[in-house]
């Protein structure tokens, strides 16, 4: 029985291996490191295969646009690199992910100022504390305001994509 199992296994694994070579090596993921490359990120070589390199290039990429970083290449990151076009609702579920990371990322630094500003206030400088303070503040801001421009542009897709243009109205304005 043992021997059964383990003959089945083995050929089941043979067989699901080279489906996820083809796979791997898929002109979309060609697409996306070029794209990756054209974005100043490094994938490796543009052969089509998601390796190590190719998916810590997409994490990065995904960190900048504030996406959830998984270093997959999912409907969002393609749709956001431009090489796979995503329905409206991905666009919006983009742009949403784009707030969400970039205000907590931002709250955090914020909150750090906080922090530093307590120990300095503790030591008896408060004008240190200030710029501490002023400091985490000014991160979190930049970090949410740079989310807010990313979900602003990933949601005005996803508008251009749900609004499709009446014909007859188009006619009678010609």
């Amino acid at each position: 029985m043992y021997k059964i199992l383990l003959s089945t296994a083995l050929a089941v694994g043979l067989i699901a291996v080279p489906g996820t070579l083809t796979a791997q090596g898929s002109t979309t993921v060609r697409e996306a490191q070029q794209a990756l490359k054209d974005k100043g990120f490094d994938p490796g070589p543009a052969d089509g295969i998601n390796g190590p390199k190719t998916r810590s290039a997409v994490m990065d990429f995904q960190k900048q646009q504030n996406l959830d970083a998984d270093g997959k290449l999912g409907p969002k990151t393609l749709s956001v690199l431009g090489v796979k076009d995503a329905g409206p609702g991905t666009k919006f579920e983009a742009a949403g992910d784009n707030l969400k990371n970039s205000y907590s990322k931002g709250g955090k630094d914020i909150g750090h100022g906080s922090t530093n500003m307590g120990h300095e206030v503790k030591k008896g400088e408060v004008g240190s504390a200030a710029v501490e303070f002023g400091k985490g503040v000014g991160h979190g801001a930049a970090k949410m305001g740079k989310g807010t421009a990313h979900a602003a542009k990933n949601a005005a897709k996803g508008v251009k994509d749900a609004v499709v243009p009446d014909k007859d109205h188009n006619k009678d304005n010609k």
